[in-house]
């Protein structure tokens, strides 16, 4: 199996561009990808494949590389296209940017997809700009690089275009229930925070109706649970919603409904914990939390806590903005929480793409494939159809241009007509049973 990959590195050494064609319609992509071919020498190809050999740096990048080779081949065969890839290896090493513009061949590109590293893009992407030649960036979630750039499409979506599905996901879904904005700390993420609040509050209704006999019931179970625990409690009132609710004058007027208000309410966990729920949370209807941060001990201890407060109010909990790069948080109870993750990436290994990419790339280099192999499949499988379809028109038709790709879907747009295009669009999941189930938000491209 290692053997066959590190032949592929060593043809990536001696072998960089694809055949010379002279099609008068072929197609020209340039692919700049971290390949440290340098690193391939006879001592490194001749060692004892081990694992320890797949941690360097020559097999960092190379499923992306893989992944993209696999769409390339689908694109050719299905839409009988003549592709020009070459590949350029350009890591963080400027020079190598600079030596790779310096190739005549790379003027007539239609596309360039890479560099990878920040510094080398830039130099690349002044190139492309000068000659009007679009390229991708794969992997950065910066807006600055299409910042004044409209030549550059950016894969990854920025945390900010989190804002767009979770307003329509208040909207569709969780507009009669009150919201709880957690953040880490008073100082963390102050303009994402206030945008989030003015979305909450511009959302919600301002009250929702709840039948009385659904209270009723409600409460009921409640004193049944708090005096089997020994809970003291008063029978004719109940505290929800910050308000009192009488109990007796509930149960005359049985057939009728009651008003809660909805609030939106930013908790500062810092310094209030989650002391504030327990005064304005309803235990009669959802409570909607938005919980904002980055740091894994803040995530546990949300997790705990909240699981703890499922016990007295009916919960769900969005977590922002990559609360999916956490390990550790138990599936018991993010399912407690109908906790839900926005994500770049999400792969449903049921679909028939999926399973016909890993058998591809299984059959192809006897591995399984990672994040990288996916990416690149997606980049190369966008693209190169749209690069087909449009030709050297292609960049004025993205905003408009969507396919189905494996781990996520490319909703292109210019911020201005001086911006490059960003992807704006996140996978919205939800921890349904033991399942991650997409939740369509009703944000459309």
């Amino acid at each position: 199996m290692m053997i066959k990959r590190l032949l592929n590195i060593a043809l990536c050494l001696c072998f960089l561009a694809s055949a010379e064609v002279k099609a008068q319609d072929t197609c020209h992509v340039a692919l700049m990808v971290p390949l440290y071919l340098e690193q391939v020498d006879t001592e490194f190809f001749e060692s004892e494949p081990s694992n320890k050999t797949l941690l360097t740096k020559p097999f960092s990048f190379l499923h992306f590389y893989e992944g993209f080779l696999i769409a390339a081949d689908s694109v050719v065969s299905m839409r009988n296209m003549t592709l020009d890839l070459k590949v350029y290896d350009v890591d963080n090493d400027t020079q190598k940017a600079t030596d790779a513009i310096a190739d005549p061949w790379l003027v007539n590109a239609d596309m360039i997809v890479g560099p990878f590293y920040i510094k080398p893009f830039k130099i690349v992407s002044e190139f492309a700009e000068f000659y009007n030649i679009p390229i991708v960036n794969p992997v950065t979630p910066r807006t600055d690089v299409i910042e004044n750039h409209p030549n550059v499409i950016k894969v990854k979506p920025s945390i900010e275009a989190q804002l767009m599905p979770l307003d329509s996901l208040i909207k569709n879904y969780y507009h009669s229930n009150s919201i709880f904005i957690i953040r880490q700390d008073r100082y963390s993420d102050t303009a994402i925070i206030n945008k989030i609040t003015e979305i909450a509050s511009r959302n919600i209704d301002s009250c929702s109706y709840v039948d009385n006999r659904h209270i009723v019931n409600t409460i009921k179970a409640h004193q049944k649970r708090w005096k089997y625990l020994k809970v003291e409690y008063a029978e004719s009132d109940y505290l929800t919603d910050n308000i009192s609710l009488d109990v007796d004058s509930l149960r005359r007027i049985i057939n009728d409904s009651t008003a809660f208000r909805n609030m939106v309410v930013n908790i500062n966990y810092k310094r209030d914990s989650l002391n504030p729920v327990t005064d304005y949370a309803s235990s009669m209807r959802n409570n909607l939390f938005i919980v904002y941060g980055n740091d894994k001990v803040f995530a546990n201890e949300i997790v705990n806590k909240v699981t703890k407060l499922i016990e007295h109010y009916p919960i769900t909990v969005i977590m922002l903005p990559e609360w999916s790069k956490f390990t550790g948080l138990f599936n018991d109870n993010l399912m407690k929480m109908h906790a839900i993750y926005f994500d770049d990436k999400y792969l449903d290994y049921q679909n028939i793409r999926v399973e016909s990419f890993i058998c591809k790339f299984r059959n192809r280099y006897e591995t399984e494939p990672n994040d990288y192999a996916y990416q690149g499949f997606d980049i190369g499988w966008y693209f190169l159809n749209a690069l087909d379809l449009f030709g050297d028109e292609m960049i004025n038709y993205l905003d408009d241009y969507d396919i189905p790709l494996l781990q996520t879907r490319f909703h292109l747009q210019r911020k201005s007509e001086e911006s490059g295009y960003e992807n704006m669009f996140w996978n919205v999941y939800q921890f349904k049973g033991y399942n991650k189930v997409l939740l369509n938000t009703g944000y459309e491209k």
